[in-house]
Protein backbone atom coordinates (compact mmCIF):
# COMPACT_ATOMS: atom_id res chain seq x y z
CA UNK A 1 0.00 0.00 0.00
CA UNK A 2 1.02 3.45 -0.51
CA UNK A 3 2.04 4.77 2.95
CA UNK A 4 3.23 8.82 2.43
CA UNK A 5 4.91 8.26 5.61
CA UNK A 6 8.73 7.17 7.10
CA UNK A 7 9.45 3.50 8.04
CA UNK A 8 9.61 4.41 12.06
CA UNK A 9 5.91 5.99 11.64
CA UNK A 10 4.42 2.93 9.68
CA UNK A 11 5.82 0.22 11.58
CA UNK A 12 4.86 1.97 14.82
CA UNK A 13 1.15 2.51 13.99
CA UNK A 14 1.09 -1.67 12.69
CA UNK A 15 2.58 -3.17 15.93
CA UNK A 16 -0.75 -3.69 16.89
CA UNK A 17 -1.67 -5.80 13.89
CA UNK A 18 -1.15 -9.80 13.44
CA UNK A 19 1.88 -9.28 10.73
CA UNK A 20 5.28 -11.17 11.57
CA UNK A 21 7.15 -9.51 8.52
CA UNK A 22 6.96 -5.99 6.81
CA UNK A 23 9.08 -4.62 3.95
CA UNK A 24 8.80 -1.04 3.08
CA UNK A 25 10.36 1.91 0.38
CA UNK A 26 10.06 5.28 2.07
CA UNK A 27 8.30 8.24 0.13
CA UNK A 28 9.51 10.50 -2.14
CA UNK A 29 8.81 13.96 -0.43
CA UNK A 30 5.09 13.76 0.35
CA UNK A 31 4.22 11.13 -1.85
CA UNK A 32 4.56 7.64 -2.78
CA UNK A 33 5.77 5.54 0.02
CA UNK A 34 5.47 1.51 -0.26
CA UNK A 35 5.10 -1.16 2.66
CA UNK A 36 3.70 -4.71 2.44
CA UNK A 37 3.03 -6.66 5.13
CA UNK A 38 2.56 -10.62 5.44
CA UNK A 39 2.16 -13.64 8.26
CA UNK A 40 4.10 -16.61 9.27
CA UNK A 41 1.94 -18.70 7.21
CA UNK A 42 3.13 -16.69 3.95
CA UNK A 43 6.52 -16.38 2.15
CA UNK A 44 7.79 -13.47 0.75
CA UNK A 45 10.54 -12.64 -1.60
CA UNK A 46 11.52 -8.86 -2.18
CA UNK A 47 12.73 -9.17 -5.88
CA UNK A 48 13.15 -5.70 -6.77
CA UNK A 49 11.66 -2.60 -4.75
CA UNK A 50 11.85 1.27 -5.62
CA UNK A 51 9.60 4.48 -4.69
CA UNK A 52 7.69 3.10 -7.61
CA UNK A 53 6.78 -0.83 -7.43
CA UNK A 54 7.77 -3.30 -4.68
CA UNK A 55 8.48 -6.50 -6.98
CA UNK A 56 8.16 -9.95 -5.31
CA UNK A 57 7.49 -13.99 -5.41
CA UNK A 58 4.83 -15.11 -2.71
CA UNK A 59 4.33 -18.43 -2.00
CA UNK A 60 1.18 -19.88 -0.23
CA UNK A 61 -0.06 -23.30 0.64
CA UNK A 62 2.19 -24.49 -1.99
CA UNK A 63 1.76 -22.43 -5.12
CA UNK A 64 3.93 -19.43 -6.21
CA UNK A 65 3.39 -16.15 -8.27
CA UNK A 66 4.54 -13.21 -8.69
CA UNK A 67 2.98 -9.55 -7.20
CA UNK A 68 4.06 -6.04 -8.53
CA UNK A 69 2.96 -3.51 -5.84
CA UNK A 70 2.59 -0.43 -8.05
CA UNK A 71 3.11 3.12 -7.42
CA UNK A 72 2.20 4.66 -10.57
CA UNK A 73 4.62 7.79 -12.18
CA UNK A 74 2.33 10.72 -10.75
CA UNK A 75 3.77 12.96 -13.30
CA UNK A 76 2.34 12.68 -17.32
CA UNK A 77 5.54 13.27 -19.04
CA UNK A 78 7.36 9.93 -16.67
CA UNK A 79 4.48 7.60 -17.53
CA UNK A 80 5.84 6.11 -20.58
CA UNK A 81 9.13 5.80 -18.69
CA UNK A 82 7.65 3.74 -15.99
CA UNK A 83 5.74 1.78 -17.56
CA UNK A 84 8.70 0.58 -19.81
CA UNK A 85 10.72 -0.14 -16.27
CA UNK A 86 8.16 -2.19 -15.15
CA UNK A 87 8.37 -4.39 -18.53
CA UNK A 88 11.98 -4.84 -17.65
CA UNK A 89 11.18 -7.09 -14.50
CA UNK A 90 10.95 -9.44 -17.59
CA UNK A 91 7.75 -11.29 -17.08
CA UNK A 92 7.09 -14.70 -19.04
CA UNK A 93 3.30 -15.23 -19.51
CA UNK A 94 3.58 -18.96 -18.19
CA UNK A 95 4.04 -17.36 -14.98
CA UNK A 96 1.24 -16.30 -12.54
CA UNK A 97 1.50 -12.37 -12.51
CA UNK A 98 -0.51 -9.80 -10.37
CA UNK A 99 0.00 -6.18 -10.57
CA UNK A 100 -1.98 -4.14 -7.53
CA UNK A 101 -1.81 -0.57 -6.16
CA UNK A 102 -2.03 3.37 -7.33
CA UNK A 103 -1.60 3.45 -10.79
CA UNK A 104 -1.69 6.93 -11.39
CA UNK A 105 -3.00 6.43 -14.82
CA UNK A 106 -6.56 5.28 -17.19
CA UNK A 107 -6.99 3.30 -19.80
CA UNK A 108 -9.66 5.39 -20.99
CA UNK A 109 -11.85 8.23 -20.72
CA UNK A 110 -14.54 6.29 -19.71
CA UNK A 111 -12.32 5.59 -16.39
CA UNK A 112 -12.72 9.25 -15.62
CA UNK A 113 -16.17 11.64 -14.53
CA UNK A 114 -15.41 15.17 -14.80
CA UNK A 115 -13.38 17.81 -15.94
CA UNK A 116 -11.92 17.61 -19.17
CA UNK A 117 -11.21 14.92 -21.35
CA UNK A 118 -7.84 13.20 -22.05
CA UNK A 119 -6.28 13.01 -25.51
CA UNK A 120 -6.21 9.50 -26.57
CA UNK A 121 -2.56 9.58 -27.12
CA UNK A 122 -1.81 10.20 -23.30
CA UNK A 123 -3.17 6.42 -22.71
CA UNK A 124 -1.19 5.22 -25.59
CA UNK A 125 1.82 4.01 -22.77
CA UNK A 126 -0.12 2.09 -20.14
CA UNK A 127 -2.53 0.38 -23.02
CA UNK A 128 0.72 -0.60 -24.84
CA UNK A 129 1.66 -2.10 -21.77
CA UNK A 130 -1.22 -3.58 -20.94
CA UNK A 131 -1.64 -5.17 -24.48
CA UNK A 132 1.90 -6.30 -24.32
CA UNK A 133 1.86 -8.70 -21.10
CA UNK A 134 -1.82 -9.60 -21.85
CA UNK A 135 -3.15 -8.37 -18.69
CA UNK A 136 -6.71 -8.08 -17.91
CA UNK A 137 -8.68 -6.21 -14.71
CA UNK A 138 -9.86 -8.73 -11.61
CA UNK A 139 -13.63 -8.94 -11.02
CA UNK A 140 -14.33 -6.40 -8.98
CA UNK A 141 -17.26 -5.01 -7.12
CA UNK A 142 -17.94 -1.69 -4.94
CA UNK A 143 -17.49 1.68 -6.50
CA UNK A 144 -14.10 1.14 -8.96
CA UNK A 145 -14.06 4.87 -9.35
CA UNK A 146 -11.24 5.09 -6.60
CA UNK A 147 -9.61 8.26 -6.22
CA UNK A 148 -11.46 11.83 -5.43
CA UNK A 149 -10.12 14.84 -5.66
CA UNK A 150 -10.39 18.56 -7.19
CA UNK A 151 -7.99 20.05 -10.12
CA UNK A 152 -8.49 23.56 -11.20
CA UNK A 153 -11.69 24.19 -9.00
CA UNK A 154 -13.03 20.68 -10.66
CA UNK A 155 -14.40 17.52 -8.79
CA UNK A 156 -13.09 14.68 -10.14
CA UNK A 157 -13.06 10.78 -9.48
CA UNK A 158 -10.69 8.30 -11.92
CA UNK A 159 -9.98 4.68 -11.63
CA UNK A 160 -6.29 5.55 -10.79
CA UNK A 161 -6.58 2.23 -8.59
CA UNK A 162 -6.74 -1.49 -9.88
CA UNK A 163 -5.81 -5.19 -9.34
CA UNK A 164 -4.50 -6.96 -13.16
CA UNK A 165 -3.44 -10.24 -14.18
CA UNK A 166 -2.49 -12.17 -16.75
CA UNK A 167 -3.77 -15.38 -18.13
CA UNK A 168 -1.88 -17.78 -15.95
CA UNK A 169 -2.70 -16.24 -12.66
CA UNK A 170 -6.22 -15.98 -13.79
CA UNK A 171 -6.37 -20.15 -14.32
CA UNK A 172 -4.24 -20.79 -11.15
CA UNK A 173 -6.80 -18.61 -9.26
CA UNK A 174 -10.04 -18.62 -10.90
CA UNK A 175 -11.95 -17.08 -8.32
CA UNK A 176 -9.62 -14.45 -7.31
CA UNK A 177 -11.64 -11.03 -7.32
CA UNK A 178 -10.71 -7.27 -5.93
CA UNK A 179 -13.01 -5.38 -3.92
CA UNK A 180 -13.29 -1.43 -3.81
CA UNK A 181 -14.23 -0.41 -0.18
CA UNK A 182 -15.40 3.06 1.20
CA UNK A 183 -13.32 5.70 1.70
CA UNK A 184 -11.70 6.05 5.05
CA UNK A 185 -9.25 8.89 6.04
CA UNK A 186 -7.91 9.46 2.66
CA UNK A 187 -8.29 10.30 -1.08
CA UNK A 188 -7.96 6.65 -2.83
CA UNK A 189 -10.31 3.77 -1.71
CA UNK A 190 -8.81 1.05 -0.21
CA UNK A 191 -8.81 -2.47 -2.25
CA UNK A 192 -8.64 -5.97 -0.95
CA UNK A 193 -7.94 -8.53 -3.75
CA UNK A 194 -8.52 -12.27 -2.83
CA UNK A 195 -6.46 -15.24 -3.98
CA UNK A 196 -8.72 -18.34 -4.25
CA UNK A 197 -7.95 -21.56 -6.51
CA UNK A 198 -11.00 -23.43 -6.00
CA UNK A 199 -13.39 -23.84 -8.96
CA UNK A 200 -17.03 -23.31 -8.75
CA UNK A 201 -18.93 -26.24 -10.96
CA UNK A 202 -20.98 -24.37 -14.03
CA UNK A 203 -24.50 -25.06 -14.35
CA UNK A 204 -25.56 -26.86 -17.53
CA UNK A 205 -26.71 -24.60 -19.87
CA UNK A 206 -30.86 -24.51 -20.35
CA UNK A 207 -32.01 -25.16 -23.88
CA UNK A 208 -35.87 -25.47 -24.94
CA UNK A 209 -37.22 -28.68 -26.88
CA UNK A 210 -39.61 -27.49 -29.04
CA UNK A 211 -41.58 -30.56 -28.71
CA UNK A 212 -42.73 -29.99 -25.61
CA UNK A 213 -44.78 -27.27 -27.09
CA UNK A 214 -47.27 -29.96 -27.96
CA UNK A 215 -47.54 -31.06 -24.30
CA UNK A 216 -50.63 -29.83 -22.51
CA UNK A 217 -49.21 -30.20 -19.37
CA UNK A 218 -45.76 -27.86 -20.03
CA UNK A 219 -47.90 -25.08 -22.15
CA UNK A 220 -50.44 -24.89 -18.93
CA UNK A 221 -47.52 -24.42 -16.89
CA UNK A 222 -46.00 -21.66 -19.21
CA UNK A 223 -49.34 -20.13 -19.42
CA UNK A 224 -49.62 -19.67 -15.63
CA UNK A 225 -46.14 -18.65 -14.53
CA UNK A 226 -46.37 -15.72 -17.53
CA UNK A 227 -49.57 -14.88 -16.49
CA UNK A 228 -48.81 -15.20 -12.65
CA UNK A 229 -47.71 -11.46 -12.06
CA UNK A 230 -48.96 -8.79 -14.39
CA UNK A 231 -46.05 -6.33 -12.76
CA UNK A 232 -43.18 -8.72 -13.45
CA UNK A 233 -40.63 -7.56 -15.90
CA UNK A 234 -40.25 -9.80 -19.11
CA UNK A 235 -36.75 -11.08 -18.12
CA UNK A 236 -38.36 -12.10 -14.44
CA UNK A 237 -41.35 -14.06 -16.55
CA UNK A 238 -38.96 -15.78 -18.84
CA UNK A 239 -36.90 -16.87 -15.86
CA UNK A 240 -40.19 -17.98 -14.08
CA UNK A 241 -41.07 -20.41 -17.18
CA UNK A 242 -37.56 -21.70 -17.20
CA UNK A 243 -37.04 -23.03 -13.44
CA UNK A 244 -41.02 -24.34 -13.87
CA UNK A 245 -39.81 -26.12 -17.03
CA UNK A 246 -36.83 -28.02 -15.39
CA UNK A 247 -38.67 -28.41 -11.60
CA UNK A 248 -41.39 -30.20 -13.94
CA UNK A 249 -38.73 -32.22 -16.19
CA UNK A 250 -37.07 -33.21 -13.09
CA UNK A 251 -40.50 -34.47 -11.45
CA UNK A 252 -41.13 -36.29 -14.97
CA UNK A 253 -37.67 -37.96 -14.69
CA UNK A 254 -38.62 -38.76 -11.24
CA UNK A 255 -41.83 -40.48 -12.15
CA UNK A 256 -40.00 -42.34 -15.11
CA UNK A 257 -37.18 -43.82 -13.04
CA UNK A 258 -39.98 -45.23 -10.55
CA UNK A 259 -41.90 -46.85 -13.27
CA UNK A 260 -38.87 -48.44 -14.77
CA UNK A 261 -37.59 -49.68 -11.14
CA UNK A 262 -41.43 -51.01 -10.63
CA UNK A 263 -41.13 -52.65 -14.13
CA UNK A 264 -37.76 -54.42 -13.05
CA UNK A 265 -39.19 -55.87 -10.09
CA UNK A 266 -42.47 -57.23 -11.98
CA UNK A 267 -40.32 -58.81 -15.01
CA UNK A 268 -38.36 -60.35 -12.25
CA UNK A 269 -41.26 -61.69 -10.04
CA UNK A 270 -42.60 -63.27 -13.24
CA UNK A 271 -39.06 -64.61 -14.57
CA UNK A 272 -38.50 -66.03 -10.91
CA UNK A 273 -42.43 -67.72 -11.40
CA UNK A 274 -41.53 -69.16 -14.89
CA UNK A 275 -38.28 -70.42 -14.09
CA UNK A 276 -39.69 -72.15 -10.81
CA UNK A 277 -42.67 -73.63 -13.27
CA UNK A 278 -40.29 -74.85 -15.63
CA UNK A 279 -38.17 -76.62 -13.33
CA UNK A 280 -41.40 -78.23 -11.43
CA UNK A 281 -42.05 -79.77 -15.69
CA UNK A 282 -38.47 -80.91 -15.65
CA UNK A 283 -37.96 -82.61 -12.21
CA UNK A 284 -41.68 -84.42 -12.59
CA UNK A 285 -40.87 -87.14 -15.03
CA UNK A 286 -37.91 -88.15 -13.55
CA UNK A 287 -39.36 -88.71 -9.63
CA UNK A 288 -42.26 -90.57 -11.69
CA UNK A 289 -39.46 -93.09 -13.12
CA UNK A 290 -37.85 -93.58 -9.44
CA UNK A 291 -37.91 -97.01 -7.92
CA UNK A 292 -39.76 -96.50 -4.81
CA UNK A 293 -38.89 -98.81 -1.80
CA UNK A 294 -41.24 -101.70 -0.60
Amino acid sequence: METKQQDSFVKEKLQSLDFSSYFSVPPVGLSGGLSSFWRDTVTLNVLKASPNIVDAEIKFKGSSSLVSFIYGAPEVGNRSQFWDSVSQLGRESDVPWLLTGDFNDILNNEEKVGGPERWEGSFTAFRSFVSQHGLWDLKHSGNHLSWRGNRHCLFIRSRLDRAMANCRLSEAFPMGRSAYLRFEGSDHRPLLTYFNNSRTRRKGLFRFNRTLTENEEVTDLIEEEWHQDPLRSVIAKLNACRQGIIQWTKERNLKSNQLIAESHLSISGRNRGYLWTRLQCLSAPQLKDRPTLQ
